[in-house]
């Protein structure tokens, strides 16, 4: 009786020794047939697709200053010799859903070996100026590729359903401001068609707390908050207690910008953060999203 039979081939089995790149802190992907591979991905549950910690910020984000960054990845060929693969970052204004990265905003190119079997490398450290009216959060998103190694046609960053594309989509506010501000962001619609798409708020699921970067051993804690979402172009606006749905429409290729109200209405210790999520959907899929934390206040 054959064994085999019916179970799914991996690269490394039967000689295929081509680059199966992907940013390394997503777990290994979902190997396919040998030739049957374009590169797709769609994200398990239970992986923080908009905090991927394989995008590593090396310094600290302050608009108008350098800002330095290192990529992580991963290789699942066959074979027994590393594979060069070939890196690019960039940085964006916030973004909730899928975007084309603007060439303006590239921060640098790496190339690194890679070695086989789910080996692991790190780029070199990329550094750029980030604009001081880039505002107070930014995105930052790579791409790795290699000629070889199947990547989707065009330049869309995709980082639910490509493995090649990975985002680090991070704003921090702090607790109980005296005058609570609007935290904006942009829903976006890379695509050529009039699309209706939701967004949703609310705290981040406790099994991604992981994935939050918490170099300061902040404890994470749950807490309740008023939610209000505003839609700058049609003037619309959802409100909610913990978590609230907005839907809209965007035409092609357009960006449009939100705006969040964010209070927390439980007391978040000055050694705590309070986690929530934004995440935009294209009929009940996510497309992309961003992580809010709200430190507590210090005493």
């Amino acid at each position: 009786m054959d064994t085999d039979r019916g179970r799914k081939q991996q690269p490394h089995e039967g000689g295929n020794d081509r680059p199966y790149l992907y940013i390394h802190s997503y777990p290994p992907p979902d190997l396919p047939d040998v030739g049957e591979d374009h590169g797709e991905r769609p994200v398990p549950n239970g992986v923080c697709w908009y905090l991927c910690s394989g995008i590593q910020p090396l310094t600290a984000f302050q608009p108008g200053q350098d800002l330095t960054a290192q990529v992580a990845i991963g290789n699942w060929q066959g074979g027994n010799s590393p594979s060069m693969a070939y890196v690019g970052l960039w940085w964006s204004k916030p973004v909730s859903g899928p975007v084309i990265p603007d060439p303006s905003k590239f921060m640098g190119f790496s190339p690194v070996a890679v070695p086989p079997h789910g080996g692991r490398a790190e780029t070199t450290p990329l550094t750029a100026r980030i604009p001081a009216s880039s505002g107070n959060h930014i995105c930052l998103l790579a791409k790795v590729w290699h000629p070889l190694d199947n990547v989707a046609a065009g330049g869309l960053a995709d980082p639910v359903n490509d493995r090649h594309w990975a985002q680090h989509n991070l704003a921090v506010l702090p607790a109980a401001p005296a005058a609570p501000e609007p935290f904006a962001f942009l829903a976006t619609n890379p695509t050529d068609d009039e699309v209706t798409y939701q967004i949703g708020v609310r705290p981040m699921p406790r099994e991604l707390w992981g994935n939050v970067p918490n170099d300061e051993r902040l404890r994470p804690v749950e807490a309740s908050a008023w939610l209000s979402l505003k839609d700058t172009t049609t003037g619309g606006e959802a409100q909610g207690q913990n978590e609230l749905t907005h839907t809209f429409t965007l035409s092609p290729m357009e960006q449009r910008y939100m705006e969040l109200l964010l209070v927390v209405t439980d007391e978040v210790g000055g050694d705590a953060f309070a986690p929530f999520q934004i995440a935009q959907y294209r009929n009940e899929r996510p497309v992309g999203g961003i992580a809010v934390i709200v430190r507590g206040s210090p005493t």
